[in-house]
Order: structure tokens, then sequence, then C-alpha cells
């Protein structure tokens, strides 16, 4: 697993060893989609982000076992771990299936957020998108009234790839299918004041 400084933002070049673009994943779980999708486009860079230390461990042991060298996997809350993303520093986030929290005490926990969102707008380079997909249609119609209002733009009609990798849990529990958006970052700058 990558270990990383809390006083300045990720240095991608350092992390990875090239100026490749980077796409973020977050809440990987067991990692089958971000593997895959790392093995397929070996020239684009990596980096996952999972709550759970030892899934996180399990992942970056797995990356290491199959000889993937363009993924770097790190535990911790992404919204404490956004604090050290540079502006305009990530091609793409995709967000797959992640907890609804339903519950209204477990509101604290959602990532569909103002300030969720404010974070992925900020970080994220011009024309870079993010993905979400859920089984869930509410989940993902919560990152769309949030994304949105952080001046992301929603792609319309947008279909997951037929040809992307699929998480365990997109397998399990997509039976009636996938609920999915795609918004870019228009070339316009989004709300941020240089790196940090």
């Amino acid at each position: 697993m990558f270990a990383f400084s809390l006083d300045r933002p990720i240095p991608w070049t350092s992390v990875f060893g090239n100026d490749r673009a980077v796409e973020v994943e977050i809440g990987p779980g067991r990692g089958e989609r971000v593997l895959a999708a790392a093995a397929t486009y070996p020239t684009v860079n990596f980096f996952a982000i999972e709550l759970r230390g030892g899934a996180a461990e399990v992942l970056a042991d797995r990356a290491a076992q199959l000889g993937v060298r363009n993924l770097r996997v790190v535990a911790g809350d992404v919204r404490w771990i956004f604090r050290l993303v540079a502006d305009a520093s990530v091609a793409a986030y995709h967000i797959h299936f992640p907890d609804p929290w339903p519950k209204t005490r477990h509101r604290e926990r959602r990532l569909a957020t103002a300030a969720f969102a404010r974070e992925i707008a900020r970080t994220l380079v011009p024309g870079g998108a993010v993905h979400v997909a859920s089984d869930l249609p509410g989940v993902v119609e919560g990152f769309v009234r949030t994304l949105s209002a952080a001046r992301l733009v929603r792609v319309p009609d947008a279909v997951p790839p037929r040809d992307r990798p699929k998480s365990f849990f997109e397998q399990r529990y997509a039976g009636q299918g996938t609920a999915y958006a795609r918004f870019v970052r228009g070339a316009r700058e989004v709300g941020g004041s240089g790196s940090r």
C-alpha cells in the first residue's frame, strides 16, 4: 500500500514514477473492477481509496501478485484524502456501487454530499469524467443532484461501456440492471484556487 504525507498534495509523479493520467477509484471493495481496468489500460495510473484497511491491504497484495504496476492502493476515508489531492490533477473518478447508508442516522457517512461534490470538481482535470454506478437508482440520483450543483455537466443518456469490468457487488446485486451516470468537468474553472 502507498503511504502519504499529511502536509502536501499527493505527488502523482512520485507515486507512480511517471506523469501519465491518474484515475481514482473510490471504494473498490474486493478490487475486481480496478484490477481489471489497470490490467486493460497499462498506460493509465489507477489510485484506489478503500475505507477498510484490511480490504485495501488485500487489494494491494493481489495487485502485486498479478504484477499490476499501474495501481496504488491507500486505506482511508476519501473525504480526508481529498485534502491531499492537488487541484485539476485527476483524469477520472469511478464510484461503483458505494454503500448507500440508507438510514437517517447514517447520513454523515454518505458520499453524495455537497462537500464531496466540490472536492470532485476541484480535483478533476478540465474534460475529466466522473462515473457513478449502483443497483439503487436513488443512490445515483443523489450523486446527480450534488455533482450537478457543483457545476459538473451530466452526459445525457450515458450508458456504462459494454466491455467495462464489473465488481463483485455489481455482479451480485445488479440483477435488475445498473443505474449509471457520467459527468464531465468543462474547461472553465470549477472552484479551487490553485494546487494545495
